[in-house]
């Protein structure tokens, strides 16, 4: 008899878990305005002028629509590159972004791609890959601005340096 019960119950579980399952489509949630005011602003220093100087050197790496191998502005990956081997003890993240044109699900894929290529390159200009802590795409879901127009995409399509203390 309880072995019936426990099945049934089981069986009343799944089903609701089903049917609600059901209800809304898989979507990534943003909170666009936030994010866009927060990237007009300076960062907020909070571990010292070794920050400080950080983000006032290294530049964010922009990218074309739909490309993760090509930057729109390769000067500053030179540039970046060069400024952290100049500072051998600074480690950093690195997270690349997509705009909203094109699948949500490619974006966070293309986000990442642009991600890994931008630490690849930086490997390859002579950055000790034990500096990057980790390389992260975040797709469309942090954008830098929220219109819905060519300027506006470019402005998200781009992988930016964060600062880490060790």
């Amino acid at each position: 008899m309880t072995r019936n019960l426990i099945l049934v119950s089981m069986i009343i579980l799944f089903a609701t878990n089903v049917i609600f399952a059901q209800r809304e489509p898989l979507l990534p949630r943003t909170d666009a305005p936030f994010w866009v005011d927060r990237f007009s602003r300076s960062p907020v220093i909070v571990f010292g002028p070794e920050e400080e100087d950080f983000y006032r050197n290294v530049q964010v790496i922009l990218f074309p629509w739909n490309d993760h191998e090509d930057p729109s502005n390769a000067s500053a990956l030179d540039s970046n590159a060069q400024w952290l081997k100049d500072h051998p003890n600074v480690r950093f993240y690195i997270s690349g972004y997509a705009s909203t044109r094109g699948d949500w699900l490619y974006n966070l894929n293309l986000s990442q791609r642009r991600a890994d290529w931008v630490k690849q390159a930086l490997v390859s200009r002579g950055i000790d890959q034990s500096r990057i802590k980790m390389s992260s795409g975040w797709g469309e879901i942090y954008p830098q601005c929220a219109e819905t127009d060519d300027e506006c995409w470019a402005k998200n399509r781009v992988v930016r340096l964060i600062y880490s203390p060790e």
